[in-house]
């Protein structure tokens, strides 16, 4: 694995995987540092205090989570992803108790590596739409809301 994509690709794969004792592969599992705001009350260092904020604050939460990358931008350390989550809300977040709805959201990731390694996170989930999907009286069903038409920098990226 040479570039940060690939490096985070494995990353996801050997969570999905539940491959933990391969992490070590891709993460600095010591010098690691993650911001997920809004769920972690600021920086934690090392990954396995950050991976068990991970299952307290989404796992716990969401039963049948998928996440879609959407966007990438790579640099020679760093990744940027835009990426669509989804799930089934059955555990308490944001101190709304499960309502088992299907709902999903946007994240945005901002990935940083060193020595071929992930050495931190910077994590923005939408958690402003997460409730209201949570709290609505109607919820509107989970989907990708697209621009239309499409905006002229969009179009540009392509």
């Amino acid at each position: 694995m040479t570039g940060p994509l690939q490096i985070y690709s494995a990353y996801q794969q050997y969570l999905q995987d539940q491959a933990y004792a391969r992490l070590a592969e891709v993460v600095d599992l010591q010098g690691y540092t993650e911001n997920c705001l809004g769920l972690t009350g600021g920086w934690t260092v090392g990954f396995d205090v950050a991976l068990q904020n991970y299952a307290k604050n989404m796992l716990a939460a969401f039963t049948d989570l998928q996440f879609e990358i959407k966007d990438t931008f790579e640099g020679p350390d760093a990744l940027a992803i835009r990426s669509r989550a989804e799930g089934t809300h059955s555990g308490t977040f944001l101190d709304v108790p499960a309502t088992g709805r299907r709902i999903a959201w946007d994240v945005v990731t901002l990935v940083h590596m060193q020595d071929g390694r992930m050495v931190g996170q910077w994590i923005q989930p939408d958690l402003w739409g997460i409730h209201l999907q949570l709290t609505s009286a109607e919820p509107a069903p989970a989907s990708t809301v697209a621009a239309d038409p499409p905006r002229d920098w969009a179009q540009s990226a392509r």
